[in-house]
């Protein structure tokens, strides 16, 4: 077993080195003991072993600044001071910029080590029942369509890495080819991965189902994307009732209603296998994680907490404000009230907060165990009554209110009995705040709608103690606002994503 991690960590570096011009931080393989877990449980093989690293450590520097910087700051729903973020939050990102390059960088070393997984299992192809290979190559190649989906919504096209060992300087790829790549991964991954996980928090069929179904839904292929949703909603998942636990209990990891999610694991002794989130939400100086950490990088925009609706329940979740009182942190000192004075916009974000080390034994300096939902049966329900809705104004079907009334109950909001597009998309935005999704709910929108509705958000602060003497920002982006530039260091190595795209070669 320690032979094959050997040999598919050395494969997995060789085509990194020769992509991109990367850090240490994203070829230092992970430690064989966080790759071999001691416990796999009957019908897991050494593969499946193996394949549980692609449920974290690739992603490390897509969760890391990333997904929240593109998916949130960038579209109006965080705001800052940390000048780390300030392209994001002022829509002009540049291709030198930091973040940008290792969301990209690590995208494709999820994309890599798909690849090598698949290309090691296929050599070994004769040790494994046919059930297990395809399985194995089921889940290399739904992680590889995952990382595909981030990278062509948000750079557009990108080269097409098909297996291990490919071109050192590829060409970049048609956007519809890439979509007609992913769309293959992942039927694929319906037609071999179980319907049951067998382990808890491995990915399932419906998990391809879910993800293909918002391809689908980008494209606007709305017939599709309904027939996905509607073989989901009514399976195995469900809501869970306690909106906060499916961001700051880790002991919640992997709920009824989290499809797919990346395991983190806090280490004490490891980097790069935990999540970061708590450390840029805490609010600065409140001692909430009872470390050196919590910055307060990331404030819930003015506009952000305006979509919220009176007595939405989600809200004190998903951010602090004046006066909200939280017994579960610093219960040694009887819990934490929220005071407004502790960020510029009069507020902060709750989720991803978990707590200290003093009360829990999976928090250290900048990690937690705490896991990210990529998908969860919230946004299956929105998605169907979005395909339902299908780019019209409104809607009176039954099956789009249904969905969409399930997600407000929950949240203790009244039922609808017409389903706008600005229903849908408000309730989307306050649903998946800080999750990475409002850049490209907004994308779905189209750039003249998106830009309608960006201009008039106030992206401003407060500059008093009172938080009543706003300095008003509003952003409206450009012609290219949807279509981040490729990172500067990888165009330097292969001069090659400069030329326009190409088809890819599919026999």
């Amino acid at each position: 077993m320690k032979k094959l991690f050997k040999l598919f960590m050395m494969g997995m570096l060789i085509p990194l080195l020769s992509l991109f011009s990367c850090s240490d931080d994203f070829l230092n393989a992970p430690s064989e003991n966080q790759l071999t877990p001691g416990d796999l449980p009957e019908g897991v093989t050494a593969f499946d072993g193996i394949a549980e690293s692609l449920y974290f450590k690739p992603w490390f520097l897509v969760n890391d600044k990333f997904l929240i910087a593109v998916g949130d700051m960038y579209a109006g729903n965080a705001f800052t001071f940390d000048g780390a973020y300030s392209q994001f939050k002022d829509a002009q990102v540049t291709s030198q910029n930091p973040i940008l390059t290792e969301g990209y960088v690590a995208l494709f070393s999820v994309i890599d080590q798909s690849n090598n997984l698949m290309s090691l299992v296929e050599e070994r192809k004769s040790e494994l029942p046919e059930a297990s290979y395809k399985k194995a190559i089921a889940i290399s190649r739904f992680m590889r369509a995952n990382a595909y989906f981030y990278l062509v919504r948000t750079f557009g096209a990108v080269p097409i890495i098909s297996k291990a060992g490919s071109a050192a300087q590829p060409k970049r790829n048609l956007v519809t080819d890439v979509y007609k790549f992913i769309k293959q991964d992942l039927t694929y991954a319906i037609e071999n991965l179980p319907e049951t996980s067998v382990k808890k928090g491995y990915v399932t069929k419906f998990a391809a189902m879910g993800i293909l179904a918002k391809v689908h839904l980008t494209l606007n292929e709305y017939r599709e994307c309904a027939a996905l949703t509607q073989k989901i909603i009514g399976n195995q998942y469900t809501l869970i009732q306690e909106y906060g636990n499916l961001f700051s209990s880790p002991e919640n990891n992997n709920s009824a209603e989290s499809i797919f999610a990346l395991q983190w694991k806090a280490i004490a002794t490891e980097w790069g296998t935990q999540n970061t989130n708590q450390a840029y939400i805490v609010p600065n100086g409140t001692g909430i994680t009872g470390g050196g950490d919590g910055w307060g990088v990331y404030l819930p925009s003015i506009s952000l907490q305006s979509g919220f609706e009176p007595n939405d329940k989600r809200k004190r979740n998903t951010i602090m404000t004046e006066g909200d009182f939280y017994p579960e942190l610093l219960k040694d000192k009887g819990g934490f009230r929220y005071k407004k004075i502790l960020s510029s916009t009069g507020a902060n974000f709750r989720k991803y907060i978990v707590g200290s080390a003093a009360e829990r034994n999976d928090v250290f300096f900048m990690r937690t165990s705490q896991n990210t939902i990529i998908l969860r049966y919230s946004d299956v329900l929105l998605m169907h009554a979005e395909a339902v809705l299908a780019g019209a104004n409104s809607t009176a079907d039954g099956s789009a209110l249904n969905a969409f009334n399930e997600v407000r109950n929950r949240a203790g909001l009244p039922p609808k009995t017409i389903l706008t597009r600005n229903d849908l998309f408000n309730e989307r935005r306050v649903e998946f705040a800080l999750e990475g999704q409002y850049f490209f709910d907004l994308k779905r929108r189209g750039l003249a709608e998106a830009t309608a509705i960006m201009s008039q958000q106030e992206v401003g602060f407060y500059s008093d103690d009172e938080r009543s003497v706003l300095v008003s920002r509003k952003i409206t982006p450009g012609a290219n606002y949807f279509e981040l530039p490729l990172p500067q260091s990888a165009i330097d190595t292969n001069p090659s994503l400069l030329e326009p795209p190409v088809p890819f070669n599919f026999n």
